[in-house]
């Protein structure tokens, strides 16, 4: 029913009280014409006019009555007189209501408005509701705060119940984070010997089973892994899916990210490490300081390079800033891309419990090696890290290392397992290589001659640059003792040369010949041979380097010093009492 039609009835009363409130005399004037009016309806419908389905009767063509022209009599000087109730709808418009407009009926009052209002409960924003409302976010927030870094990573939803928080036991496997760190297996160009970088190449065969024997050693250790991290190179991928086969963990979550990805060599990437100085013309020293010192970056690559990496799609996601400074890293721009999302993801991932593995690359590992060790900048060059062999950490609740050789089994009551790398210990290395003595043996090999390389050039270079001095531009082949010492120690007073171990040796060879012998000369060729002898002297040995864990009378010797200490340390609280 249309709310235009209405009761006459209803239509008088509200008449009645809008006069009583207007003060007009509305209904000594109105009353009787309406009446007439419903009379007139009511004898038009009741002469056969049939009704809808809604019940309402059908209403006369004819057009209302004109609105009266007499002026309407004040209000005092007239009575009032009763109303007589009329059952049939009556049309009003303005026309038939005078100057007085019925006000329009709001929509909530109507029938349809009203029935709807029975279906539908109405909705008010009370502070009650508001309340309501602020806490279901509050506690989907928790869910959300309260999961652990990896929740979301494994399928798990921010309605899923937040498990208790993590705590370190006070002994045993779960009273130390564990945290493990992996080369990839050998690569195609490290066989070719030539800088990867950020170029994607494959594994060889010996690279696969050096994959395959490290899940083989993550298994016969019993180290379980709860979550993996890799870059986004095949090398290091395909190495962290053959380990985790192996070790039977290949349900084990694995992220991926550009951030764990080798240093990027800028334009060396691609050459050979023997000849690149040569085709591109940099100074063979100054090319060694590149590869193995901490600051020093390598020349930037360009767009038209060969294997510019700015135009992958695996790399789309990288702003302008970090398209630019990946043109060519030094290790210490390399820390400064990988140490955010250890610190940001991998930490708190440990935090909670996860057992973590990082499968990455030489100088990603070494970065971060330098980082939870505390090595200086000065012994993180000479560090080379092998490939297929998982070095192991144990980490305190302060995310420090703990020392394998006593903390682990007499504090944590925790078994070291493999072989720990025992002469780095005097710089601050605390991890444990899980491998043979065989693997490890040829890795210090490789590192050695790698520095050794590398010193033999510098000491080159200085015998040069005295000869032409000496000998104004021309080479005479003879060397001055005294003034070949000074440069030499003054080169060691640098923090980069004061460690290296073939300079040293030569220092001490001069100073032989200067005291003992009285030399004052010595010709290019006998430098040479005393170079070549201190070279072989220092070749990287299997003496005291590595050292099993697992050795019953090395034990027992730890154990007699660990009670020893524990009797001093009781004695000085005695005494403090």
């Amino acid at each position: 029913m249309s709310s235009c039609y209405r009761p006459a009835r209803q239509i008088i009363v509200a008449q009645q009280k809008r006069s009583s409130c207007c003060g007009d005399s509305y209904c000594n004037v109105w009353g009787p014409m309406l009446r007439s009016i419903g009379r007139s309806r009511t004898m038009t419908s009741s002469s056969g006019a049939s009704s809808n389905d809604a019940g309402d009767p059908k209403w006369d063509p004819t057009p209302p009555l004109p609105p009266p022209t007499t002026p309407i009599p004040d209000r005092s000087s007239s009575e009032s007189t009763p109303h007589q109730a009329l059952s049939v709808p009556v049309r009003v418009s303005a026309t038939n209501v005078g100057v007085h407009k019925r006000k329009p009926t709001p929509i909530n009052r109507t029938p349809r408005a009203k029935a709807a209002a029975q279906m539908k409960p109405i909705i008010t924003t009370t502070t009650e509701s508001l309340m309501q409302t602020q806490e279901q976010q509050q506690q989907q927030n928790s869910y959300s705060n309260n999961h652990s870094p990896t929740h979301f990573v494994r399928g798990g939803t921010p309605c899923d119940p937040a498990p208790a928080p993590f705590r370190l036991a006070d002994y045993g496997e779960e009273s130390v984070h564990t945290l493990i760190l992996l080369r990839h297996g050998e690569s195609e160009w490290n066989r070719q010997n030539r800088y990867t970088g950020w170029c994607d190449v494959d594994l060889t065969d010996r690279g696969r089973q050096e994959a395959r024997a490290a899940g083989r050693l993550l298994m016969e250790n019993g180290i379980e892994i709860d979550h993996a991290f890799t870059s986004v190179l095949k090398r290091a991928s395909f190495t962290t899916n053959m380990a985790l086969n192996m070790a039977n963990q290949h349900w084990v979550q694995v992220t991926k990210t550009w951030r764990l990805n080798e240093r990027h060599y800028g334009s060396l990437q691609g050459y050979n490490k023997d000849t690149a100085y040569e085709e591109l013309g940099i100074d063979q020293e100054l090319l060694m300081e590149m590869r193995r010192s901490y600051n020093t970056p390598p020349p930037r690559m360009e767009d038209d390079h060969k294997y510019w990496h700015g135009n992958y799609r695996r790399y789309q996601n990288l702003s302008k800033e970090q398209l630019e400074a990946s043109r060519g890293e030094s290790l210490k721009d390399t820390a400064d891309r990988i140490m955010p999302f250890f610190k940001n993801i991998i930490v708190p991932s440990m935090q909670t419990g996860n057992k973590c593995m990082i499968v990455s690359h030489a100088n990603t590992i070494r970065t971060l090696i330098k980082q939870i060790d505390g090595i200086t900048d000065e012994d993180i060059k000479g560090m080379s890290i092998p490939t297929g062999i998982p070095l192991l950490y144990r980490l305190d609740k302060n995310m420090k290392p703990v020392d394998p050789n006593v903390e682990l089994e007499f504090r944590y009551m925790v078994e070291p397992k493999g072989f720990t790398f025992a002469t780095s210990r005097a710089h601050g290395f605390h991890g444990v290589y899980l491998g043979d003595v065989e693997r490890l043996q040829e890795i210090q090999k490789k590192r050695d001659a790698t520095n050794r390389d590398w010193q033999r050039i510098i000491l080159r270079n200085l015998a040069r640059a005295l000869d032409e001095e000496q000998s104004g531009g021309v080479l005479s082949g003879v060397l001055e003792l005294r003034q070949f010492w000074w440069k030499l120690n003054h080169k060691m007073q640098t923090k980069e040369f004061g460690n290296m171990l073939l300079l040293e040796r030569m220092k001490e060879q001069l100073e032989h010949l200067m005291h003992h012998r009285r030399q004052q000369f010595l010709t290019m060729n006998a430098f040479e041979s005393i170079l070549n002898k201190v070279h072989l002297d220092n070749e990287g040995k299997l003496v005291e380097p590595f050292q099993c864990l697992k050795d019953e009378e090395a034990r027992r010797e730890r154990q007699r010093q660990w009670h020893e200490s524990l009797a001093l340390d009781l004695e000085e609280e005695c005494l403090i009492k």
